[in-house]
């Protein structure tokens, strides 16, 4: 009886050692290589500090980027640990460089890549949860500027009633 118990618990062990092992090879989890672009913003992964005209006079503002989902997500947390707090997910759909922003105006649009250069990656609203685009307000556009590899400025573009409503620029340095 105990060779029976044991016979079966090591043929189950040995099954879902073989099933992991052929769907994880089906499946692998890393490296993850995306979009010329997904890539590029993989670059951020760090601790940025920086000022905006947003923020109070003189008050510093932090950027964190971290690789999430086996390295096919970028997590942007922007004002880390304040009320204020947002977070971006960066990731690829289909091969275009995609994001939604989690937004303290308590929307999330969804903005995809419209076009890149050598230093701009170009972001435009598609469409998005808690949102009325000609209504509601809500980020519409954003531009990530690569100035070298230690410094960037976002412009994130603000739209009220379907309008242009005004830009918020964040310039950054990389501290970590």
């Amino acid at each position: 009886m105990k060779k029976m118990k044991y016979a079966l618990v090591a043929g189950v062990y040995l099954l879902s050692v073989g099933l992991f092992l052929a769907y994880a090879g089906d499946h692998p989890n890393l490296p993850y290589s995306g979009s010329k672009e997904f890539e590029r913003m993989k670059a951020l992964v760090g601790v940025w500090e920086g000022t905006s005209k947003v923020a109070k006079e003189g008050e510093k503002v932090r950027v964190e980027y971290r690789l999430s989902s086996g390295g096919s997500a970028i997590v942007e947390t922007l004002i880390p640990g304040k009320a204020e707090e947002m977070v971006s997910i960066y990731y690829d759909n289909k091969g275009r460089l995609t994001m939604t922003h989690y937004c303290a105006l308590h929307n999330q649009p969804r903005m995809k890549l419209e076009k890149a250069d050598s230093q701009n990656l170009y972001f435009m609203y598609v469409d998005g949860d808690n949102i009325d685009p000609m209504k509601d307000t809500h980020m519409h556009s954003l531009t990530i500027t690569f100035a070298d590899k230690d410094h960037i400025i976002q412009k994130w573009t603000l739209f009220v009633d379907g309008k242009e409503k005004g830009t918020s620029v964040f310039e950054f340095s990389r501290v970590l």
